[in-house]
């Protein structure tokens, strides 16, 4: 069995954090409980054998940190909520654990906490550093929007996507907090969200959640250079739809981005060792607003979080050749869930 985890809204029948266990053998989820009972954890993050999660209680916002036991039950460490300027959207650890990162989406935030990577707990927090760039002409994009916090695959930066902006802002980071080293511009009303970095660390994929785009982008030193970008609906598709997220699968071979209002994962093949993407079907998620979706460790199988609708969690099996995916299981349910960690 693989154990995973899916955060969640609490703002109707949400319960926080769900675990899970899936049957690699067959495809499917044993069962979906509540893994911990806890506020708006909208994003979930792990280091090793600790699990991070964006939570409040009421007006205070910021992190909480737990303990995975063995059988994968959440032992609560320590809660880090020093901030009222609202809860977050994304969160990762630093490859050395020293250091945590939160993107708030609503006041165009990031946050830079300090965590004890021996004992898991969140320390601090270091830095609460709101964004001022101009913004796009989308009527969504009345502000910064911080939508995404994450290290760079050479360990010298964290770069912010602003989907308010359509930028992403290059930091260097450390004990006195973040200080701007580069800041890269895409198309107006792109909406820049998310970013994942393929292993080589030449490229990165930056999807915009307005536009409904991904751009393939050389990486170096900071900087993030579009070399091509493809549409992940269907041409012909007029409907009210936004980008969700994006991830690379562990051979390096496919990457998947999932569409809510098409409730769709595009699919592509990386050509020319990551320089290039060619599409290779687009694939019904089966329910309603797939926000996220994760790749198991063994790369065989995606599992899809569904915020509305039935708030079904939807298990495909990959083909590891053409990429394609193939519907195994939805019988189980996470309200409102948001994020899918494995």
């Amino acid at each position: 069995m693989t154990i995973g985890y899916i955060g969640s809204y609490t703002k109707k029948n949400g319960k926080g954090i769900y675990r899970f266990e899936l049957n690699e053998l067959e495809g499917t989820i044993k069962n979906v409980e509540t893994g911990y009972e806890i506020e708006a954890s909208t994003y979930l993050t792990r280091n090793e054998n600790f699990l991070y999660a964006i939570t409040k209680e009421e007006e205070d916002c910021g992190i909480a940190s737990f303990k995975i036991k063995n059988n994968g039950e959440l032992e609560l460490i320590n809660k880090c909520l020093v901030s009222k300027n609202g809860t977050g959207c994304y969160i990762q650890v630093s490859k050395d654990g020293n250091y945590l990162f939160e993107a708030v989406y609503g006041a165009g935030i990031a946050r830079l906490y300090k965590l004890n990577k021996n004992t898991g707990e969140i320390e601090t927090l270091i830095e609460e550093l709101e964004h001022d760039y101009p913004t796009g002409p989308h009527e969504r994009q009345e502000d910064s929007h911080v939508h995404f916090l994450s290290e760079t695959p050479d360990n010298k930066y964290v770069v912010a996507a602003d989907l308010g902006t359509d930028r992403i802002v290059t930091y260097t980071y450390g004990e006195n907090g973040f200080k701007e080293y580069a800041v890269s511009q895409f198309q107006e009303a792109d909406g820049t969200r998310h970013i994942t970095f393929n292993d080589n660390g030449k490229y990165a994929y930056v999807v915009h959640e307005l536009s409904n785009y991904v751009s393939v982008t050389e990486y170096h030193d900071g900087e993030f250079k579009e070399i091509e970008r493809h549409l992940t609906i269907p041409q012909d598709f007029k409907e009210e739809t936004k980008l969700a997220a994006v991830r690379l699968s562990h051979d390096q071979k496919h990457l998947y981005v999932s569409n809510r209002g098409h409730d769709s994962i595009a699919i592509y093949e990386l050509v020319d060792n990551g320089k290039s993407l060619k599409i290779v079907d687009i694939q019904t998620t089966r329910d309603v607003f797939p926000r996220d979706f994760n790749i198991t460790p063994d790369d065989k199988y995606i599992v899809c979080a569904h915020q509305e609708g039935d708030s079904k969690v939807t298990v495909f099996e990959r083909d590891d050749v053409t990429g394609k995916l193939t519907f195994i299981d939805d019988h189980e349910s996470a309200p409102e869930g948001v994020c899918v960690l494995f």
